[in-house]
């Protein structure tokens, strides 16, 4: 698996970030880190932080941009994308109000090809972010299959979250394998034992990496993202999920 990325999703490190954004990326490159995922800029200039990027040899492959926001400031939001140098816009969640039936995959859909669209035009790539909630039943399958199956392969693509999909009660693998092609970037965190399923760092809890970065592999993902979304230390936790993984891919 030579030929995929392993970035940092700055979420995992959103409190540190919040106070010293560029203290944090110059943190994260440290760890071994050449990519990131933005989620928010913490109030940095864009110019800035593109500068502090190429100072400490990191890349910004996404952000993440709220789709109700995306739709309101679709030019705005492509100039920060370039500005970066990201590939990708990647919309993290539905809207709030999101209907999660077969009505309301259709209607996120047609959201997520017009957004497509305007990213294609501006020569970026644009994607869809899982939590678990998208597994829940719409149409012929769960409402994440849905969108796959009502978006145009050309203009969206798919983040799948390893850890949401698989904490929903859903083979993260045969999920890859329906829909080779479709997911270029994953999340990945593990998975702790016993009912309250906390995440932890990849490679640290029950999730099987084997099956799921084989499957990744044959669908065609290149980039590979840490996120933990309540960390015990952000940057020890984000150090183990590089190390661990790393290991896996090689």
């Amino acid at each position: 698996m030579a030929d995929h990325t392993v970035a940092l999703q700055m979420y995992t490190v959103r409190e540190l970030a919040g106070r010293d954004m560029l203290g944090t990326l110059a943190q994260v490159a440290g760890m071994g880190y050449r990519a990131i995922e933005f989620a928010g800029y913490a109030g940095v200039g864009l110019g800035r932080l593109r500068s502090a990027l190429d100072e400490v040899g990191l890349r910004a492959i996404a952000s993440h941009v709220p789709l109700g926001y995306w739709m309101e400031n679709a030019n705005q939001v492509l100039d920060e994308l370039h500005i970066l140098g990201c590939s990708y816009a990647v919309a993290p969640s539905p809207p709030d109000d999101a209907r999660m039936d077969d009505q309301g995959a259709s209607e996120i859909a047609t959201m997520l090809n017009g957004c497509g669209e305007r990213c294609r035009a501006a020569g970026l790539r644009f994607a869809y972010h899982n939590h678990a909630g998208e597994f829940a039943p719409a149409g012929k399958g769960s409402f994440w299959e849905t969108m796959v199956e009502r978006t145009d392969p050309e203009l969206v693509e798919f983040e799948l979250d390893l850890y949401w999909a698989e904490y929903a009660g859903v083979h993260a693998a045969e999920l890859l394998d329906r829909h080779p092609g479709r997911v270029p970037l994953v999340h990945v965190k593990d998975m702790a034992p016993g009912p309250g399923r906390e995440d932890r760092p990849v490679g640290e809890g029950t999730l099987p990496w084997d099956r799921m970065l084989l499957a990744a592999a044959r669908a065609g993902t290149t980039g590979y993202i840490v996120e933990q979304d309540d960390a015990a230390d952000p940057l020890r936790d984000s150090a183990t999920s590089l190390k661990n993984l790393e290991r896996m891919l090689e």
